[in-house]
């Protein structure tokens, strides 16, 4: 029974729309592994078996508008093609490398050479179809008989090793699975006999075509069930190492965990001793900063306050400040409150008994600040807090800004809450960093300023405003406008009872000093002097101390420091801070480095840090010394006074040798001259080359053959042939005759 009114018998179709079916449903397959390579050679294979099916079987059709030898030869070719592919599948998947010759070399000389000439060529000159398929059948079946006996073979010899049943098995099914392909040719060989036995049964004229397609698509299934009890086997060891797998990694997970949370715990450890040590250190530091600060005080007292008793006041009282700080974030970690909020207290008169230290502070580094205050706003806080609040942001306000800029301080009811803002126009802030300088030790670098300080403060006064109902914001961009406005939020207290604390003003110590560059004009005889510090009091202090003895140029940063020593005459060694803002100094030792007019000046580095690391860095950059603060003034005089004497005494002894060597060559340049007339006279005479009085002149100076070749980058074989050549144009043997013989001078 033929389907669709085709020569397609119902038996063919059928089992090929199985096939079609089972190929898209190992398509699936292949697309969510496409690295198994198996089930891609399978795929191939089944898509050329459901062509040679439907193209066997449809092929020839006299109602089919293709010429009758054109369709014959089209069905032998998909047939040629999917015996010369399963050839290939069988060596490919099951790793038979002695099959190779079969898949490849065999198959092009025993299939596809006499396809061509004992078909191919017959058929389209005879017409004979009969005669071409019986001529071309012959040799294949004898190749694949032979083939069948080599499959045997390595079967045999890559399985001898395996004592498991499923090898043994897997080996018959393959032979079993050829065989049927082995009938292939006998089918072809008889087709005629074999239509005229089934014509009966099968009720259409080419019964042969059932036989050839059980034969072969047999032949396919035990290939199929090979493959896919191969890749259940693939599959079930997959998923046991991936349970095991699974199971391995829980338990490093588990193995992790434990020493995560152990070693969690030692930092805890470590990190709380690291704490306590720094609070014993800032506690230690308190009874000698109190006994500092008041002998002081009644020095000043007793004495007056000079200009040089002002910097040892603002300076113990940083130090204080920083200490007190310090103890204060602790507190805050702890969760213990620093002040009593259960008081009442009045913002604006805070705010106003201070505001004029603040201008004269302003006014002093050049910054014009104006006000505006709301009288009688009151809060529910400490006093000290609400002081702490206004001079930090006042404070931050002077810092970041420059000369000639503006700070506007305002303190304004708004509803319930009073707002407390403070706007200036220096660097700004960007917005990603908002949040991030309310962390404890973040610092903004800024390329413009030089900015001292621990980073401490507006950590401390945002837990303040927090702890009393108050909110703190920045409105800042830089890359729109510039300048900063810190503002803070606080409720107001209503209906309060007692009267408000007061709280007197303070003095306050902010670090607006200004440069002080002893004016001295430029001395010829004293030694030149550049010194770099970000720290404007300790920069004036070296300069005051150095000008007794050196020309003293000074400079904030490594960036201004390099600038200005374009424009001074000479400078005899730089002293240098390390750890500054607009180009450190390692920074700045790189760019004089950079320069063949300045990399001769050396360097003495200043440092806060206690790293051996970053001494190290410094050394090995070239610096002739690492001073670490604290120092005394007068032993960085003696390292300079010491560093410009050796170099003193250096250059003294290079004019003495320059001169001595113009003396020698004065009194040998006559007899120099002559020795090396006639050595070039010579060189000449004998014909020798530019490379060969190269290697004649290095000879004379002791050169062996290995170092002439490094110095000349050639080999030591070259070297030697050149030699060779030298001796035979100048007619010696050896290299004193050599030398001799040409008068090489000495």
């Amino acid at each position: 029974m033929l389907v669709f009114g085709t020569q397609i018998h119902i038996i063919t179709f059928l089992i090929s729309l199985f096939e079609l079916v089972f190929f898209f449903y190992q398509i699936i397959y292949f697309l969510s592994r496409p690295s198994d390579k198996s089930r891609l050679y399978y795929l191939i294979l089944l898509f050329l078996l459901i062509q040679y099916n439907i193209v066997g079987a449809m092929f020839p059709d006299n109602r089919i508008d293709i010429p009758i030898a054109m369709q014959n030869i089209v069905a032998y070719v998909v047939a040629l093609l999917m015996s010369l592919y399963f050839i290939f599948y069988i060596y490919k998947v099951l790793d038979l490398s002695k099959m190779r010759f079969y898949a490849f070399q065999g198959s092009l000389i025993f299939i596809v050479l006499p396809f061509i000439f004992l078909f191919l060529l017959p058929y389209v000159h005879t017409g004979d179809l009969e005669m071409s398929r019986k001529l071309v059948v012959v040799i294949p079946f004898i190749y694949v008989i032979v083939m069948l006996f080599s499959l045997a073979k390595s079967f045999r010899e890559k399985y001898q090793s395996c004592r498991d049943e499923s090898c043994r098995e897997e080996m018959i099914g393959v032979l079993l699975g050829f065989s049927f392909w082995l009938t292939l040719p006998v089918i072809a060989f008889f087709e005629n006999d074999i239509n005229d036995l089934l014509i009966p049964l099968l009720d259409f004229h080419n019964g042969s075509q059932v036989v050839e397609v059980i034969c072969t698509n047999l032949g396919l299934f035990v290939m199929t069930v090979l493959f896919i009890r191969k890749s259940i086997k693939q599959s079930r060891a997959e998923y046991y190492m991936l349970l095991d797998s699974q199971k391995m990694l829980q338990e490093l997970n588990y193995t992790l965990t434990l020493k995560v949370i152990e070693r969690t715990r030692e930092l805890e450890i470590a990190n709380e001793r690291r704490t306590n040590t720094f609070i014993n250190l800032a506690h230690e530091s308190k009874t000698p900063i109190t006994l500092i600060r008041n002998y002081l005080e009644e020095y000043i007292s007793k004495h007056g306050a000079t200009e040089e008793l002002k910097i040892i006041r603002r300076s113990v009282e940083k130090l204080t400040r920083d200490v007190n700080n310090f103890f204060d974030l602790e507190k805050i970690k702890r969760g213990d409150d620093i002040y009593f909020n259960d008081q009442i207290c009045n913002f604006s008169e805070i705010l106003n008994n201070n505001i004029e230290l603040y201008r004269a502070y302003a006014n002093k580094k050049g910054i014009f600040l104006t006000s505006y205050v709301e009288d009688n706003l009151i809060v529910k806080s400490d006093p000290e807090g609400i002081y702490r609040i206004i001079n930090n942001i006042v404070e931050n306000a002077i810092k970041f800004t420059s000369l000639n800029g503006v700070i506007q301080i305002s303190l304004k009811k708004n509803g319930e809450r009073l707002v407390f803002a403070v706007r200036d126009n220096g660097i700004g802030i960007h917005s990603e960093l908002h949040e991030k300088i309310f962390e404890p030790y973040y610092k903004i670098n800024s390329s413009h300023k030089n900015i001292q300080g621990i980073g401490i403060g507006l950590s401390i006064v945002k837990k303040i405003v927090e702890s009393i109902g108050g909110g703190i914001r920045i409105e800042s961009d830089p890359v729109m406008t510039a300048g900063t406005n810190m503002i803070i939020e606080i409720p107001i207290c209503r209906g309060y009872l007692k009267e408000p604390l007061r709280l007197e003003s303070k003095d306050m110590y902010f670090n607006v000093d200004a440069l002080k560059i002893p004016q001295a004009k430029f001395n010829a005889e004293r030694r030149s002097v550049l010194v770099v510090e970000d720290n404007i009091a300790l920069l004036n202090y070296l300069s005051m101390k150095l000008s007794e003895k050196f020309n003293v140029i000074a400079a904030t940063s490594g960036n201004e420091a390099f600038n200005r020593m374009q424009t001074v005459p000479y400078i005899d060694i730089i002293i240098s801070d390390v750890m500054m803002n607009d180009g450190d100094g390692f920074d700045l030792y790189r760019l004089v480095q950079s320069k063949n007019h300045l990399n001769h000046i050396p360097f003495i580095f200043l440092t806060a840090r206690d790293s051996f690391k970053s001494k190290m860095e410094g050394l090995y950059l070239g610096a002739v010394d690492y001073v670490q603060k604290p120092f005394l003034a007068d032993e960085l005089v003696a390292k300079i006074d010491s560093i410009l004497l050796n170099l003193e005494k250096q250059r003294i002894a290079l004019i003495n040798s320059a001169y001595k060597n113009l003396q020698k060559e004065s009194d040998t340049d006559v007899i120099k001259s002559d020795s090396q007339n006639k050595f070039e006279t010579n060189c000449q005479r004998y014909n020798l080359t530019t490379r060969e009085i190269e290697i004649i002149n290095l000879i004379a100076k002791g050169a062996t053959y290995k170092s002439i070749g490094e110095l000349l980058y050639i080999s030591d074989k070259t070297v030697a042939k050149h030699v060779r050549n030298i001796f035979e144009k100048v007619d010696v043997k050896k290299q004193v005759e050599l030398l001799s013989k040409l008068d090489v001078p000495a």
